[in-house]
């Protein structure tokens, strides 16, 4: 999980780690992140949700009988990405961490909310959910940027071009990476979709600006 990535990386286990942009944000002397690569996305996400206990209608509209939400421990970027959006909506709503490791949605009361992340959400689509970054992207009309490759500045010479030459491994052989998402049980056609389309890699100057947007929200 992307939260405990950062956390091997900054006890330094690890000379690099895909991480949430968040954490990186709060714990920027002595690291670096790669200026090309990231995970984000713009006008949906699709695997970062809201699952409801009762039917969805207007965002802003269902918040107001929201009374806790509760957050899976996976990803520390989409929960800052929520309290950026329940403060500009001005919802004080009572967050909770839990670990939601079977990976299943619960039963939920009318009056709660389920952020979770990955696979959970993607093969949970169908039930009342909210996709995060259409309602990020309705509020500010930005993207976002969820994880970004981060590694000491003492290694950047070592790690950097790893990293650029496995992305370029990446897009030369796409087709056969696509092929194997199939393993995790998504159509072929949501895949191609949800991996070229969706999901953005390149950190291109509209992503930064976002990445900047964020930062500056998190009033750090």
């Amino acid at each position: 999980m992307p939260s405990h990535l950062a956390k091997e990386l900054f006890a330094g286990h690890l000379d690099c780690a895909l991480i949430s942009s968040v954490e990186y944000l709060r714990h920027q002397a002595g690291y670096i992140y790669h200026p090309d690569l990231c995970i984000a996305a713009e006008r949906v996400v699709h695997s970062i949700r809201l699952f409801t206990g009762s039917p969805t209608e207007n965002f802003a509209t269902h918040l107001v009988k929201v009374r806790r939400i509760y957050t899976d421990t996976a990803s520390r970027s989409s929960v800052s990405q929520l309290q950026i959006v329940l403060r500009e909506l001005k919802h004080d709503i009572v967050l909770e961490e839990i670990s939601n490791a079977e990976g299943k949605i619960p039963l939920l009361n009318a009056d709660e909310m389920l952020l979770t992340i990955g696979d959970t959400a993607l093969k949970n689509m169908a039930l009342p959910s909210y996709d995060l970054q259409r309602e990020y992207f309705r509020l500010f009309g930005r993207g976002f940027v969820y994880a970004i490759w981060v590694y000491p500045k003492g290694l950047v010479d070592e790690v950097k071009p790893i990293l650029s030459q496995a992305a370029a491994n990446y897009h030369a052989n796409q087709s056969h990476y696509l092929r194997e998402a199939q393993r995790f049980g998504f159509s072929t056609e949501f895949s191609q979709r949800y991996l070229t389309q969706i999901i953005q890699h390149q950190l291109s100057p509209a992503r930064l600006s976002d990445l900047e947007f964020f930062e500056q929200k998190l009033n750090i």
